[in-house]
C-alpha cells in the first residue's frame, strides 16, 4: 500500500503552532540574564571543523562551493549581539561536515535551565524534534515487519482499552497519530507550556493511564481530515511502536536507529519506568543530529544498509497537510516532519522543536543543516529560518 494518499489544505490560523511558537506567549517570563561568555569575539574567521573518529569526514566550505564570508557574517552578527540565544550550528554538504560552531547558554527547562557551555561532546535537548524521531521509529517498525502498515488500527495495540474502541474511534489508524489528524480534542496552544490548563501539561501530570488520557478525549473532527498539533498523539504512537517491538521506546531507538548510525550518546526523558516521553526532549549531540538528517538525505540508507524504508522517507518529505499560509519556513506537515517552503529548494523538509531546535534536509543542495538554541522564554535575535534564508542559503554558489 502507499504510505501517503491524501493532501488537505488547512489554514494555519486554525491550528496550534509547534512548541517553539509559545515564545511570544512566554516572553514576559524571561529573566533577561545570560552567561558572560555567551558569544565569540567579533572578527570571527572560519575554520574547517575538526576531524575526529565519529564517522564524519570534514571539509571546507570552499570545497563544497559555499561562500564562507556569508557564514562569517552570521557569526560576527551573533558575536556582536549578546543574548542571541543560539547554542549550536552545523552544516553538512555532499556528505561532509563543513561548518560547526557552539555557544554558551542555559540547559533546557526540563533539565533545570542551568548555565552551560555547549561543545561537540555535549548533548542538547531537542524538544519536539523527538516527534520526528518517533515517526521514524514507526517507519522502521513497518520496514522490519513489526507493524503491518500505517492503516493498522490504533486500538489493536491497546486491547485493554476496548471500552473506548467504539463508534468512529474504532476507525483510528496509526496514520492519524503520525500526521496529528486523529480528530481528538486537544489544545496545546491556548495556554503556554507550564500552564496546568495546557493539555500537554495536564497529560504529563496525570497519574493514571497516559494512553487512555489521550484516547478517551471526545472526537471533534473526522479522523484524517484536520491537522491539530498534539503531543498526546505522538506519545500514543510511541507506545504502539514500543509494544510492537516489545522494547521500551528508548531501547527500540537504540537498537533500530541510533546504533546503526554509530550514535552512542543519546537520551530520552523517561516519564515513568515503563513509559518514554515520545513527543519531546530527546537529547543528541549536534554531529549526531546531522547524522539523523543525513540518513533521510540518503533515502534512509546508512553505510549500505536500508535503515528507514525509502517510501517512508518520501512520505516524510511530502505534505500530508498543506498550509495555506506557510510559517517559520513550514509549508505543511507530513509523517512527523515539516515540508519546507520553496526557498529551501525542491523536496526540503525539517524537524523542529521549542527553543529553535531544527534538523533541515535539503535534497536539492545535498545539504543538512542543524540548529540548537535556548529561546524558551524569549524571542531569539535570529530564528533558524532567518539564519537559513539570510546567510546559509545565500552562501550556496
Amino acid at each position: 500500500m502507499a504510505f501517503f494518499e491524501r493532501k488537505v489544505d488547512f489554514a494555519p490560523a486554525l491550528w496550534p503552532l509547534a512548541g517553539l511558537a509559545v515564545l511570544a506567549l512566554l516572553s514576559a517570563c524571561a529573566d533577561g540574564d545570560g552567561p558572560t561568555d555567551y558569544n565569540p569575539p567579533p572578527g570571527y574567521v572560519y575554520s574547517i571543523p575538526e576531524q575526529v573518529d565519529d564517522g564524519w569526514q570534514t571539509a571546507s566550505l570552499a570545497d563544497v562551493g559555499m561562500d564562507q564570508t556569508r557564514l562569517e557574517s552570521l557569526m560576527n552578527r551573533l558575536g556582536s549581539n549578546s543574548g542571541h540565544l543560539v547554542h549550536g550550528i552545523g552544516i553538512a554538504v555532499d556528505g561532509q561536515l563543513v561548518f560547526e560552531e557552539y555557544f554558551s547558554g542555559f540547559t533546557h527547562p526540563t533539565y533545570g535551565e542551568l548555565p552551560v557551555t555547549y561543545t561537540r561532546e555535549r548533548k542538547h535537548c531537542l524538544s519536539s524534534v523527538a516527534k520526528s524521531v518517533t515517526a521514524t521509529l514507526l517507519g522502521i517498525a513497518i520496514g522490519e515487519g513489526l507493524i503491518a502498515g500505517v492503516d493498522d488500527k490504533v486500538f489493536d495495540y491497546f486491547p485493554e482499552l476496548a471500552d473506548l474502541n467504539v463508534g468512529q474511534k474504532a476507525e483510528l489508524e496509526l496514520e492519524h497519530l503520525v500526521t496529528m489528524s486523529a480528530g481528538l480534542q486537544w489544545d496545546e496552544s491556548t495556554y503556554p507550556i507550564g500552564d496546568p490548563r495546557n493539555d500537554l501539561m495536564r497529560w504529563i501530570s496525570h497519574s493514571g493511564d497516559l494512553v487512555r488520557f489521550v484516547l478517551e478525549r471526545p472526537l471533534v473532527a473526522d479522523p484524517g481530515v484536520q491537522f491539530n498539533y498534539s503531543g498526546g498523539l505522538t506519545n500514543v504512537l510511541g507506545e504502539a511502536v514500543s509494544r510492537a517491538g516489545d522494547l521500551r521506546l528508548d531501547h527500540f531507538s537504540r537498537d533500530y536507529l541510533f546504533t546503526p548510525l554509530g550514535i552512542t550518546d543519546f537520551s530520552w526523558w523517561v516519564l515513568r519506568p515503563d513509559f518514554v516521553y515520545a513527543s519531546g526532549d530527546v537529547s543528541l549531540r549536534l554531529r549526531d543530529m546531522l547524522k539523523f538528517g543525513q540518513l533521510y538525505l540518503q533515502g534512509g540508507v546508512w553505510e549500505g544498509e536500508q535503515i528507514v524504508p525509502a517510501e517512508w522517507v518520501e512520505a516524510s518529505a511530502t505534505p500530508y497537510f498543506t498550509f495555506t499560509s506557510p510559517w517559520h519556513g513550514h509549508r505543511g506537515y507530513s509523517y512527523g516532519w515539516w515540508p519546507m517552503t520553496a526557498e529551501y529548494g525542491a523536496g526540503a523538509f525539517g524537524a523542529s522543536g521549542w527553543g529553535e531546535q531544527a534538523i533541515i534536509v535539503l535534497p536539492e543542495f545535498d545539504m543538512v543543516a542543524v540548529f540548537t538554541g535556548g529561546s524558551y522564554w524569549e524571542s531569539p535575535l535570529l530564528t533558524y529560518d532567518q539564519m537559513m534564508r539570510q546567510y546559509v542559503l545565500p552562501a550556496i554558489r
